[in-house]
Formats: structure tokens, sequence, C-alpha cells
């Protein structure tokens, strides 16, 4: 392990960097306040010191179960300071969830909100609870915010090496368990500045967090970015079209990120409103592609283009955005800086131009592994590559264009389908509005794509032979799904996606019920 530099490591450095160089400027706003960067240096010193005071060092796990807060913030950038490994926890997962989490990683600490206190039930007793918004200790086993704040130890530092761990993200267990993806000092700086660069971020941009910080999107593409180049940060918990709006014409935005679900409904809302936002000069989208149709809205109200990028949990950040001013609508744009991309068959095999392959990469933001799970570790990497799992093809340009992830794709009677190149054609129907395309089991075919539908009237949605015959003229008839089923509304999964698990679930059940009762009058 490389030795420690005296004053510590770049992400340790990261806002001690911006508070001696901006200190009175605004670095976060938030529902209950607003913190200037000495304000938030002083902060996270004193939770540093508080940590300690408690028994807390380097590699001691520390969970926090919060949305996005200033508590939230001050509680990960703690951990960095000192040498504790940051365990953010979404606070839509259930109280099951949680306690496996905390068990897996066998924290040492955890924050939470009091809203949150009906998680208590599933955790260990022996575990360090601090919460935030409770006036006073509820038992001896929990500290309140400003309880666990009270201590005489002084603020401090560990130097540790880039080498040292830093974070750990759970994935959103689509299949399975969630797995926690380990991350060291390197790695999170690494896809920190990636992002930074990859979107032009200036000191005097002022960006709008769309999305949750306890995941890499809200925290190491928007929020540490934007810290790190001394810009003011708005933070809200992943806010709705109508407050986004607000937010953006209050504090002069100029930056906004979100899930590609929540721009539908960005753009939804702009259409039917006052749309005049000129602060704003980039707004992103990502977690799902963002349809051409989206993208030509939002061309239409801006005059300028919304931007895609594609990343992972385990490179905590993008490995592909669109290239500001030479953006190509549709595909996620050429591999961020210092990240190389291999695209490969099943056996491993470089695949041929313009063919679709599994996303292979080398950036020094990849993951050490996923924590205490060494199987899933070397099944991460292929001879040094991380393994993505993420289907595209690259054009002649260096474009990459996305098709699918590996684990999703649908296998009909020997041919792959993609649900995302389903769904992109489905997208083309003018009555369409949105669609999660699924495979369920079937006796003949082995599989076939079932399609659930958000129709933009969704008291008249269009007819199941509209849209066989707008799929038919453009798919391969063995794409073509074999069922349309409408929904009020798409759900969403517990990192605000498309709840893809959930709906291949319910699809299953009922595509089941339908070939039973075939059966039965057969």
């Amino acid at each position: 392990m490389a030795a420690a530099k005296a004053d510590g490591t770049p992400l340790q450095q990261l806002l001690a960097r911006s508070a001696k160089a901006c200190p009175q400027k605004i670095a976060i706003r938030t529902e209950s306040g607003d913190a200037s960067y000495s304000q938030l240096y002083s902060l996270v010193g004193r939770v540093s010191a508080a940590m300690m005071n408690l028994g807390i060092g380097a590699m001691d796990r520390v969970g926090w179960l919060l949305p996005n807060c200033l508590q939230a913030v001050a509680c990960t950038l703690a951990c960095y300071s000192i040498g504790a490994v940051s365990v953010p926890i979404n606070v839509r997962y259930a109280s099951d969830e949680v306690a496996y989490m905390v068990n897996k990683v066998q924290a040492k600490m955890l924050f939470l909100s009091v809203g949150k206190l009906d998680v208590l039930q599933d955790l260990p007793a022996h575990l360090q609870l601090i919460v935030i918004g409770a006036q006073t200790s509820q038992r001896l086993s929990h500290r309140s915010w400003d309880e666990f704040l009270q201590t005489d130890v002084e603020a401090s530092s560990a130097p540790v090496s880039t080498e040292h761990p830093a974070l750990i993200l759970f994935t959103s267990g689509s299949t399975g368990r969630p797995k926690g993806v380990l991350h060291s000092h390197g790695t999170c700086w690494a896809a920190i500045r990636i992002s930074a660069e990859a979107f032009q971020l200036r000191s005097d941009d002022v960006v709008l967090v769309g999305k949750a910080i306890t995941h890499a999107g809200g925290l190491q593409t928007q929020l540490l970015p934007t810290l790190m180049m001394r810009g003011e940060v708005v933070l809200s918990m992943v806010p709705p079209a109508a407050t986004a709006v607000d937010l953006i014409r209050r504090f002069h935005v100029s930056v906004y990120a979100m899930l590609s679900s929540f721009l539908l409904d960005f753009v939804d809302y702009l259409e039917i409103s006052d749309h005049n936002l000129p602060s704003l000069r980039r707004v992103i989208g990502s977690g799902d592609s963002v349809p051409l149709h989206v993208q030509s809205r939002f061309h239409k109200l801006f005059g300028w283009p919304v931007l895609e990028g594609c990343g992972i949990t385990e490179i905590g950040g993008y490995f592909a955005t669109q290239p500001i001013g030479k953006e190509k609508p549709g595909s996620i744009g050429l591999p961020t800086a210092r990240t190389e991309v291999r695209l490969v068959d099943v056996d491993g095999k470089a695949v041929p131009l313009g063919q679709p392959g599994e996303v292979l990469l080398k950036t020094p933001s990849a993951a050490v592994g996923y924590w205490d799970d060494p199987e899933a570790t070397s099944s991460l990497f292929q001879d040094g590559w991380l393994r993505t799992g993420d289907i595209a093809r690259k054009d002649e340009d260096g474009y990459l264009w996305f098709v699918g992830r590996r684990k999703l794709i649908i296998v009909r009677r020997g041919s792959n389908i993609a649900p995302a190149a389903v769904e992109r054609v489905l997208a083309t129907h003018p009555e369409v509005q949105s669609s999660v395309v699924v495979g369920v089991p079937d006796e003949l075919d082995g599989q076939v794509p079932i399609a659930w539908v958000l129709a933009k009237d969704k008291a008249c949605p269009p007819a199941n032979a509209s849209l066989a015959e707008h799929m038919s003229k453009r798919l391969a008839t063995y794409e073509v799904p074999v069922c349309y089923w409408f929904l009020d509304e798409i759900p969403l999964n517990s990192v605000g996606k498309f709840d893809r698990a959930g709906l291949q679930k319910a699809a299953e059940e009922r595509y089941q019920i339908l070939a039973n009762a075939h059966r039965a009058g057969a």
C-alpha cells in the first residue's frame, strides 16, 4: 500500500482547499438553511472529532440512512477525513434491507433521520445510533445530532493512502441481494474529477442535485464535483418537476442532472407551464436511455440538447457522456477522460465495428471490488478489464450506442432481444409516453417480450393492433412484443429508476395466468 502523504489524499483535501480559496461563498443550500464553505468545513471537523470521540477510526464502517441534507454531506466527508469508510444507505430501503447492509459491512455507527426509527427493530444492539431530527436521545443507545456533536476532542484528520477504502455503495439489487461496491480514496477522486471535466463544471456554476446522494449519481457526479470546483450546490431530495423549476428560478441554477424518468416529467411540466429558465446551461439525463422524442421535445423548449451520461456503481460515475458541442442524439456519447472501452462477445473476443458487444472498461475510477464477496469480485474483472454487463455498439466516429444490459437480454428461440431497443421503437409511436419491456418464460419460445406501456392519454390508450402494426414495421418479427399492457404510471425502484425487476415479476405472473387459461380452454 502506498505511503500516506502528510496532508492526506486529494479526496481528504477536497473541501479544505475549497474552503481556503473561498471561505465565505455559499457551498450548499438546503431547505433547513445554507452553509458557506468555511461553515461546512467547520461542521465536517466537528463531526470528525465526534466520531473519533466515540471510537470511530480508520477502516471502521459508518452508515448513513439519510435524505439529501447537510448532515449527510458532513457524515461522508468526515469519514474520508479520518480514514473511516462511508456507507450511504438509501432511505427508500425497507428495514430488512437496511439491516442486511448494516450487518454485511459490520457497521460500527449509523446516522438516521427521526422518520426512519422503524428500522431499529432489525438492527444489531451494539450499533451506535445518531438520530437526526430528534431533540434528545430516546434511549441510552441513541444520541441526537446535537448530543453527538458535543465533544471536547479536537477536530483532526488522519492522512491515508489513495488505496485506502473510502466508500461502499450498494447496488440496487435487481437480482438477488444488493452487493456493496468498494471504492478507495483514489477511485472516488477519479470519478469526481472525470464528472467535473465531462460536464465542464465551473466555479460560478449553481448545481441542482437531482439524485439521491446515497448513490454515485448524486454523490460523485454532482455534489462532490461541484464542491471540488468551488461552485454552489442546491440540495433537495429528488425534487418533482414543479419544485425543481422553482429552485432553478430562485437560485439561478445553471446545471441540473436527473434520472431519465424524472427528465420525462420535467419536460412534460415545462410544456404546459412557463418554461423560461434563462440560467440553465446544462441538463443531463442518465440511469436509463433518454428516448429520442424526449430529447427532441427538450431541444424545442431550450434550443440546445439535453446530455446523456452512462455509468455504473462499479466505476462510481460515468464511462461515457455526450461531448458538449458534438452531440449525437440517441448515442451515449464518447468514453470519458482516461477511460478505455472494449466491446467483446460472449467468448471475450473483440466484436467488429458496428456490432453489439459487452462493454469492458479500464478507468482510474474502477472499484476495488465487492465488499466481503471474493467470488463476485473475481467475476467482475476479466484480464484486468471491468465487466459492466452493458451491451453497446461503436460507430465509425467512436461514439457508443447503448443496446441493453446483458442480464436483461431476452433470448427468444435463440435470438437475442435488447429491451432498450424495443423501448426506443415504442417511444416513436405517437400515443406512447414511455414503456418498459421485459422477457417472460414461454413453453415454445423460451422467452417472449412483454411491453408495459404508459400512454400519453391514459383515458384513451392506443389499440394493441396499432402498437403491433407500428412495431412490426420497424422490428424483426421475433423482437415484436407479444402483449401490450397499460399502466397509469410506471413504478420506480429504490434508486428512482424504472422498477424493471418488479415489472418482470408482475409480467411473469400475469402471463402464466393467461397461459394456464389458454391451456384450460384448449
